[in-house]
């Protein structure tokens, strides 16, 4: 059994998982322009990353058998839902920095909990790591 602090944080990691802003993209209908199909792949890899991993703080959850929780998705993605991909991957980037720091704080709070510390450190340096790819889509339409 985990302690209750470990359950609140694995779960608050989850709900930052798999209710990120590309995990809310992949159920609405943003403008792509022709010729943008490389953020459509980036996206949908992104989501694939953030499944196995959320799978994973699942599994450790169930082995507690602690209740998963993971929340809706947050309001300020809903009036986002319409506009073009390449104003969307902006906004993903700045909700990817909120996350990553939000990571960084359970990181630090999990410190008692290896098994689980060590989770929420493989999902900050994805989170880093779906940054910079973002950060890549953005500079390729400033380039353009």
């Amino acid at each position: 059994m985990i302690d209750p602090s470990t359950v609140q944080w694995l779960n608050r990691l989850l709900a930052i998982v798999s209710r990120s802003f590309p995990q809310y993209l992949r159920y609405s209908r943003p403008y792509i322009p022709p010729g943008r199909d490389n953020v459509v792949e980036t996206l949908k890899s992104i989501v694939t990353d953030q499944d196995a991993l959320a799978a994973r703080v699942s599994q450790m959850l169930i082995d507690a058998h602690a209740p998963l929780r993971t929340g809706e998705f947050p309001m300020d993605y809903t009036d986002k839902h319409d506009l073009g991909i390449d104003f969307l991957c902006q906004a993903a980037v700045a909700f990817q920095e909120q996350d990553i720091a939000s990571i960084a704080v359970l990181v630090e709070r999990l410190q008692t909990a290896p098994a689980a510390k060590s989770l929420a450190e493989e999902a900050l340096g994805m989170a880093k790591g779906h940054l910079d790819s973002l950060q890549e889509l953005v500079a390729e339409t400033v380039a353009n």
